[in-house]
């Protein structure tokens, strides 16, 4: 029934240039058309692949509980986030309580993420490692010209957040491998740096090996390119195993 109703939901959002467009690329339309049908919600997105994991309903219902805990902190984030004309600075902002959730549930030793920016991603999974008392984040950021006058990357992480958390500055061509090959292996990925074809099949392929069974992949701005999908089917990962929350994709390595 709910696969019915999000069928419905975009047939009727069809327009003529849809029908025009699937006649000169019909398999590019077929991969859009997927893409949309696996977007839901995030108690949906939380439940998915928790339950993947094997968390219960209880330890999920939880885990909000502790992100409604935070609250002042994620206000705090807020305010900062102000400071930026459009109030985001070219970081995720709705998919924010999905990473703290994840952490929160699974628990990983060690997290890998690509894309800093101001740090609004890098607070809510250290906090959650934080609350989670293990895990160590090591993210890996080319410093981004938007940001406020005499900030540098990750200006938001609190100070107090900071004891696991390790910043790279720099181009994740030149810094991505080395770090993986000193880790050895990683529980959890998280991309969202530059989200061109190239350099976001280049980081999944880079980081897929070292990547644990049963570890964590998310990706940011899965819709921007083919990237995210191409990288599904080189892996033989099936459609009806991931899913997207506003536009972050996840799924578990299997």
């Amino acid at each position: 029934m709910e696969l019915y109703k999000k069928i419905a939901k975009v047939v009727r959002l069809i327009k003529p240039k849809h029908i025009i467009k699937a006649i000169i690329s019909p398999s590019q339309v077929l991969r859009a058309f997927k893409y949309h049908c696996r977007r839901v919600s995030e108690r949906t997105f939380i439940e998915f692949l928790a339950r993947q994991w094997g968390s219960s309903t209880k330890a999920i219902d939880v885990a909000y509980n502790d992100l409604n805990n935070n609250l002042p902190l994620w206000e705090e984030i807020e305010k900062k986030l102000a400071k930026y004309p459009n109030c985001y600075g070219l970081q995720m902002t709705q998919e924010l309580p999905v990473l703290y959730l994840i952490v929160r549930l699974i628990q990983p030793d060690c997290i890998i993420e690509t894309g800093v920016s101001g740090g609004a991603s890098s607070t809510y999974i250290l906090r959650a490692l934080h609350d989670n008392e293990k895990g160590k984040l090591y993210s890996i950021d080319l410093q981004p010209d938007n940001l406020p006058k005499g900030k540098t990357s990750g200006w938001i992480v609190p100070q107090s957040l900071k004891s696991r958390w390790k910043l790279y500055i720099g181009d994740a061509k030149e810094l991505l491998e080395p770090l993986l090959d000193d880790l050895g292996g990683i529980d959890c990925f998280i991309h969202d740096s530059l989200h061109t074809y190239e350099h976001m099949i280049w980081e999944f392929r880079t980081v897929w090996k070292y990547l644990g069974s049963c570890g964590f992949f998310l990706s940011h701005d899965v819709g921007r390119n083919e990237a995210f999908f191409d990288f599904m089917k080189e892996k033989y990962i099936l459609w009806k195993n991931y899913r997207v929350f506003h536009v972050l994709g996840g799924f578990i390595k299997k």
